[in-house]
């Protein structure tokens, strides 16, 4: 099909399921509702409320548009690695990904689709891949392309930065190279084209939204390998899509509930993370587990102001948003004392309840802040014959809804302060990086 056909027919599609998707979470209906009902619409301007509407609206467009094709996709690769085939994926993008969203050794993994360029593989590089083989992938590449010509099934986990159909005209680093071609399957993701959700409106520049969208690929491969670990367990070749449904329900459950209980918390807390920053203060974004710095700074749509954390150097105008990672929290409880011997601003992220019983108490009672990430099961939420524990977790979504709901809140406030912090624009989207590199001198100089 002529590009330009594909992209016109994409964009069209893109609009339509996107409208269809906030009147959904906007919950207009046909439905009479009483009286005495109080439908709730968010005020405008209010980046954190926007952000979790719009993010538990992309995982329901996820559960009606990609369930069906994830059971197909999964049934493929249980045949395949039953008979003897490998089962691998090599989802190094976005940021979250590369820092190890989903890496061997992450809590809850089940481990049957490594990574060969992670630690411990057991792929001494890229393998050749063949007729019997099953392949994850998020980018097209000359690799993909090969395998998926020796008749290796490959499954595609998209997200906006990925060239496929729906992309607009001149975004993404190969316009013309779309990863459709290369794939038997290919699971979209449905992030707006500029990989974020609000735009702000104190930098109304083109193409540049903020509060980003990249954690939704880690749900591609979560619902992936929790339908394709199913059927590894129970021999099911029926092309169910069961155990991802489970985790992608109880995923919405949770962000739903997350919206309900904090979405008042969260702006108020903006309101303190501005004074401290005009103030001199700093935001630092900590977990033990790479991937939470990684997907915080540097990310498109997320800010520039953003350090890594060194203890010794805090001051008390600063802020620090530590999120629980580990199976256990000895060494959050760790650092949050370190954080609070020098008196900064402390927003904890992490369970107040697990299923352990292991006591979060003591976190809560260092930190200014607490959010529940609602994810106390340690390890995961599906109970799949053959591990010890439950796998899957929610653990790094859940921790990343309420990150960016954090900084949706601190924007709303800075802005409503007449100020405008400075944010990463997309690579992929046209003149991003020329955006990048023009504000760099004046964010050096001003800091945030």
């Amino acid at each position: 099909m002529d590009i330009l056909l594909r992209r016109i027919l994409g964009i069209g599609a893109t609009l339509l399921i996107i409208t269809g998707g906030i009147f959904y979470m906007t919950g207009c209906s046909t439905d009479q509702s009483g009286p005495d009902e109080e439908t709730y619409f968010p005020e405008l301007g209010n980046y954190a409320d926007l952000y979790l509407r719009m993010s538990y609206d992309l995982l329901h467009m996820i559960k009606v548009r990609e369930l069906g094709k994830i059971g197909e996709a999964s049934k493929i690769g249980a045949q395949r690695k039953m008979s003897g085939g490998k089962t691998i994926s090599g989802i190094g993008t976005p940021h979250i990904m590369y820092g190890g969203a989903c890496a061997g050794d992450i809590p809850g993994n089940p481990n049957i689709a490594p990574d060969p360029k992670g630690q411990n593989s057991g792929y001494p590089g890229t393998p050749e891949l063949g007729p019997n083989d099953f392949l994850m992938v998020a980018n097209p590449s000359e690799h993909v392309e090969k395998a998926y010509k020796n008749g290796c099934y490959v499954v595609g986990i998209g997200f906006p930065m990925t060239t496929n159909r729906y992309s607009p005209l001149n975004f993404n680093d190969h316009p013309d190279y779309f990863i459709e071609d290369m794939t038997n399957m290919f699971i979209y993701t449905w992030g707006p084209k500029e990989d974020g959700i609000v735009t702000p409106a104190l930098t109304p520049t083109l193409h540049l939204k903020i509060l980003p969208t990249s954690p939704m690929t880690v749900v591609g491969y979560w619902l992936l390998t929790a339908q394709l670990a199913h059927n590894l367990a129970y021999k099911d070749t029926s092309g169910t899509h069961q155990a991802a449904e489970t985790y992608i329900d109880t995923l919405m459950e949770r962000l739903s509930a997350f919206h309900e209980r904090y979405i008042g918390a969260v702006n108020n807390v903006g309101e303190e993370i501005a004074d401290r920053v005009l103030s001199g203060g700093r935001i630092h974004p900590w977990s033990p587990r790479n991937e939470f710095w990684i997907e915080s700074n540097g990310t498109a749509g997320g800010l520039m102001g953003v350090y890594p954390l060194k203890p010794d150097s805090l001051t008390s105008k600063d802020v620090v948003i530590l999120a629980l990672s580990n199976a256990t929290p000895e060494e959050e409880i760790g650092m949050a004392q370190k954080i609070r011997d020098k008196n900064a601003f402390l927003i904890g992220i992490f369970p107040f309840e697990r299923e352990d019983n292991i006591p979060t108490a003591p976190l809560r009672e260092l930190c200014d802040l607490s959010l529940d990430n609602l994810s106390g099961d340690v390890y995961g939420v599906l109970d799949i014959p053959g591990y010890p524990n439950k796998i899957i977790p929610t653990t790094t979504m859940m921790n990343n809804f309420a990150f960016w709901a954090v900084v949706g809140g601190y924007v709303q406030a800075m802005e409503k302060r007449g100020e405008a912090p400075y944010y990463w624009m997309s690579y992929h989207v046209p003149g991003g990086r020329e955006y990048d590199e023009s504000i760099r001198d004046d964010f050096l100089k001003r800091g945030y």
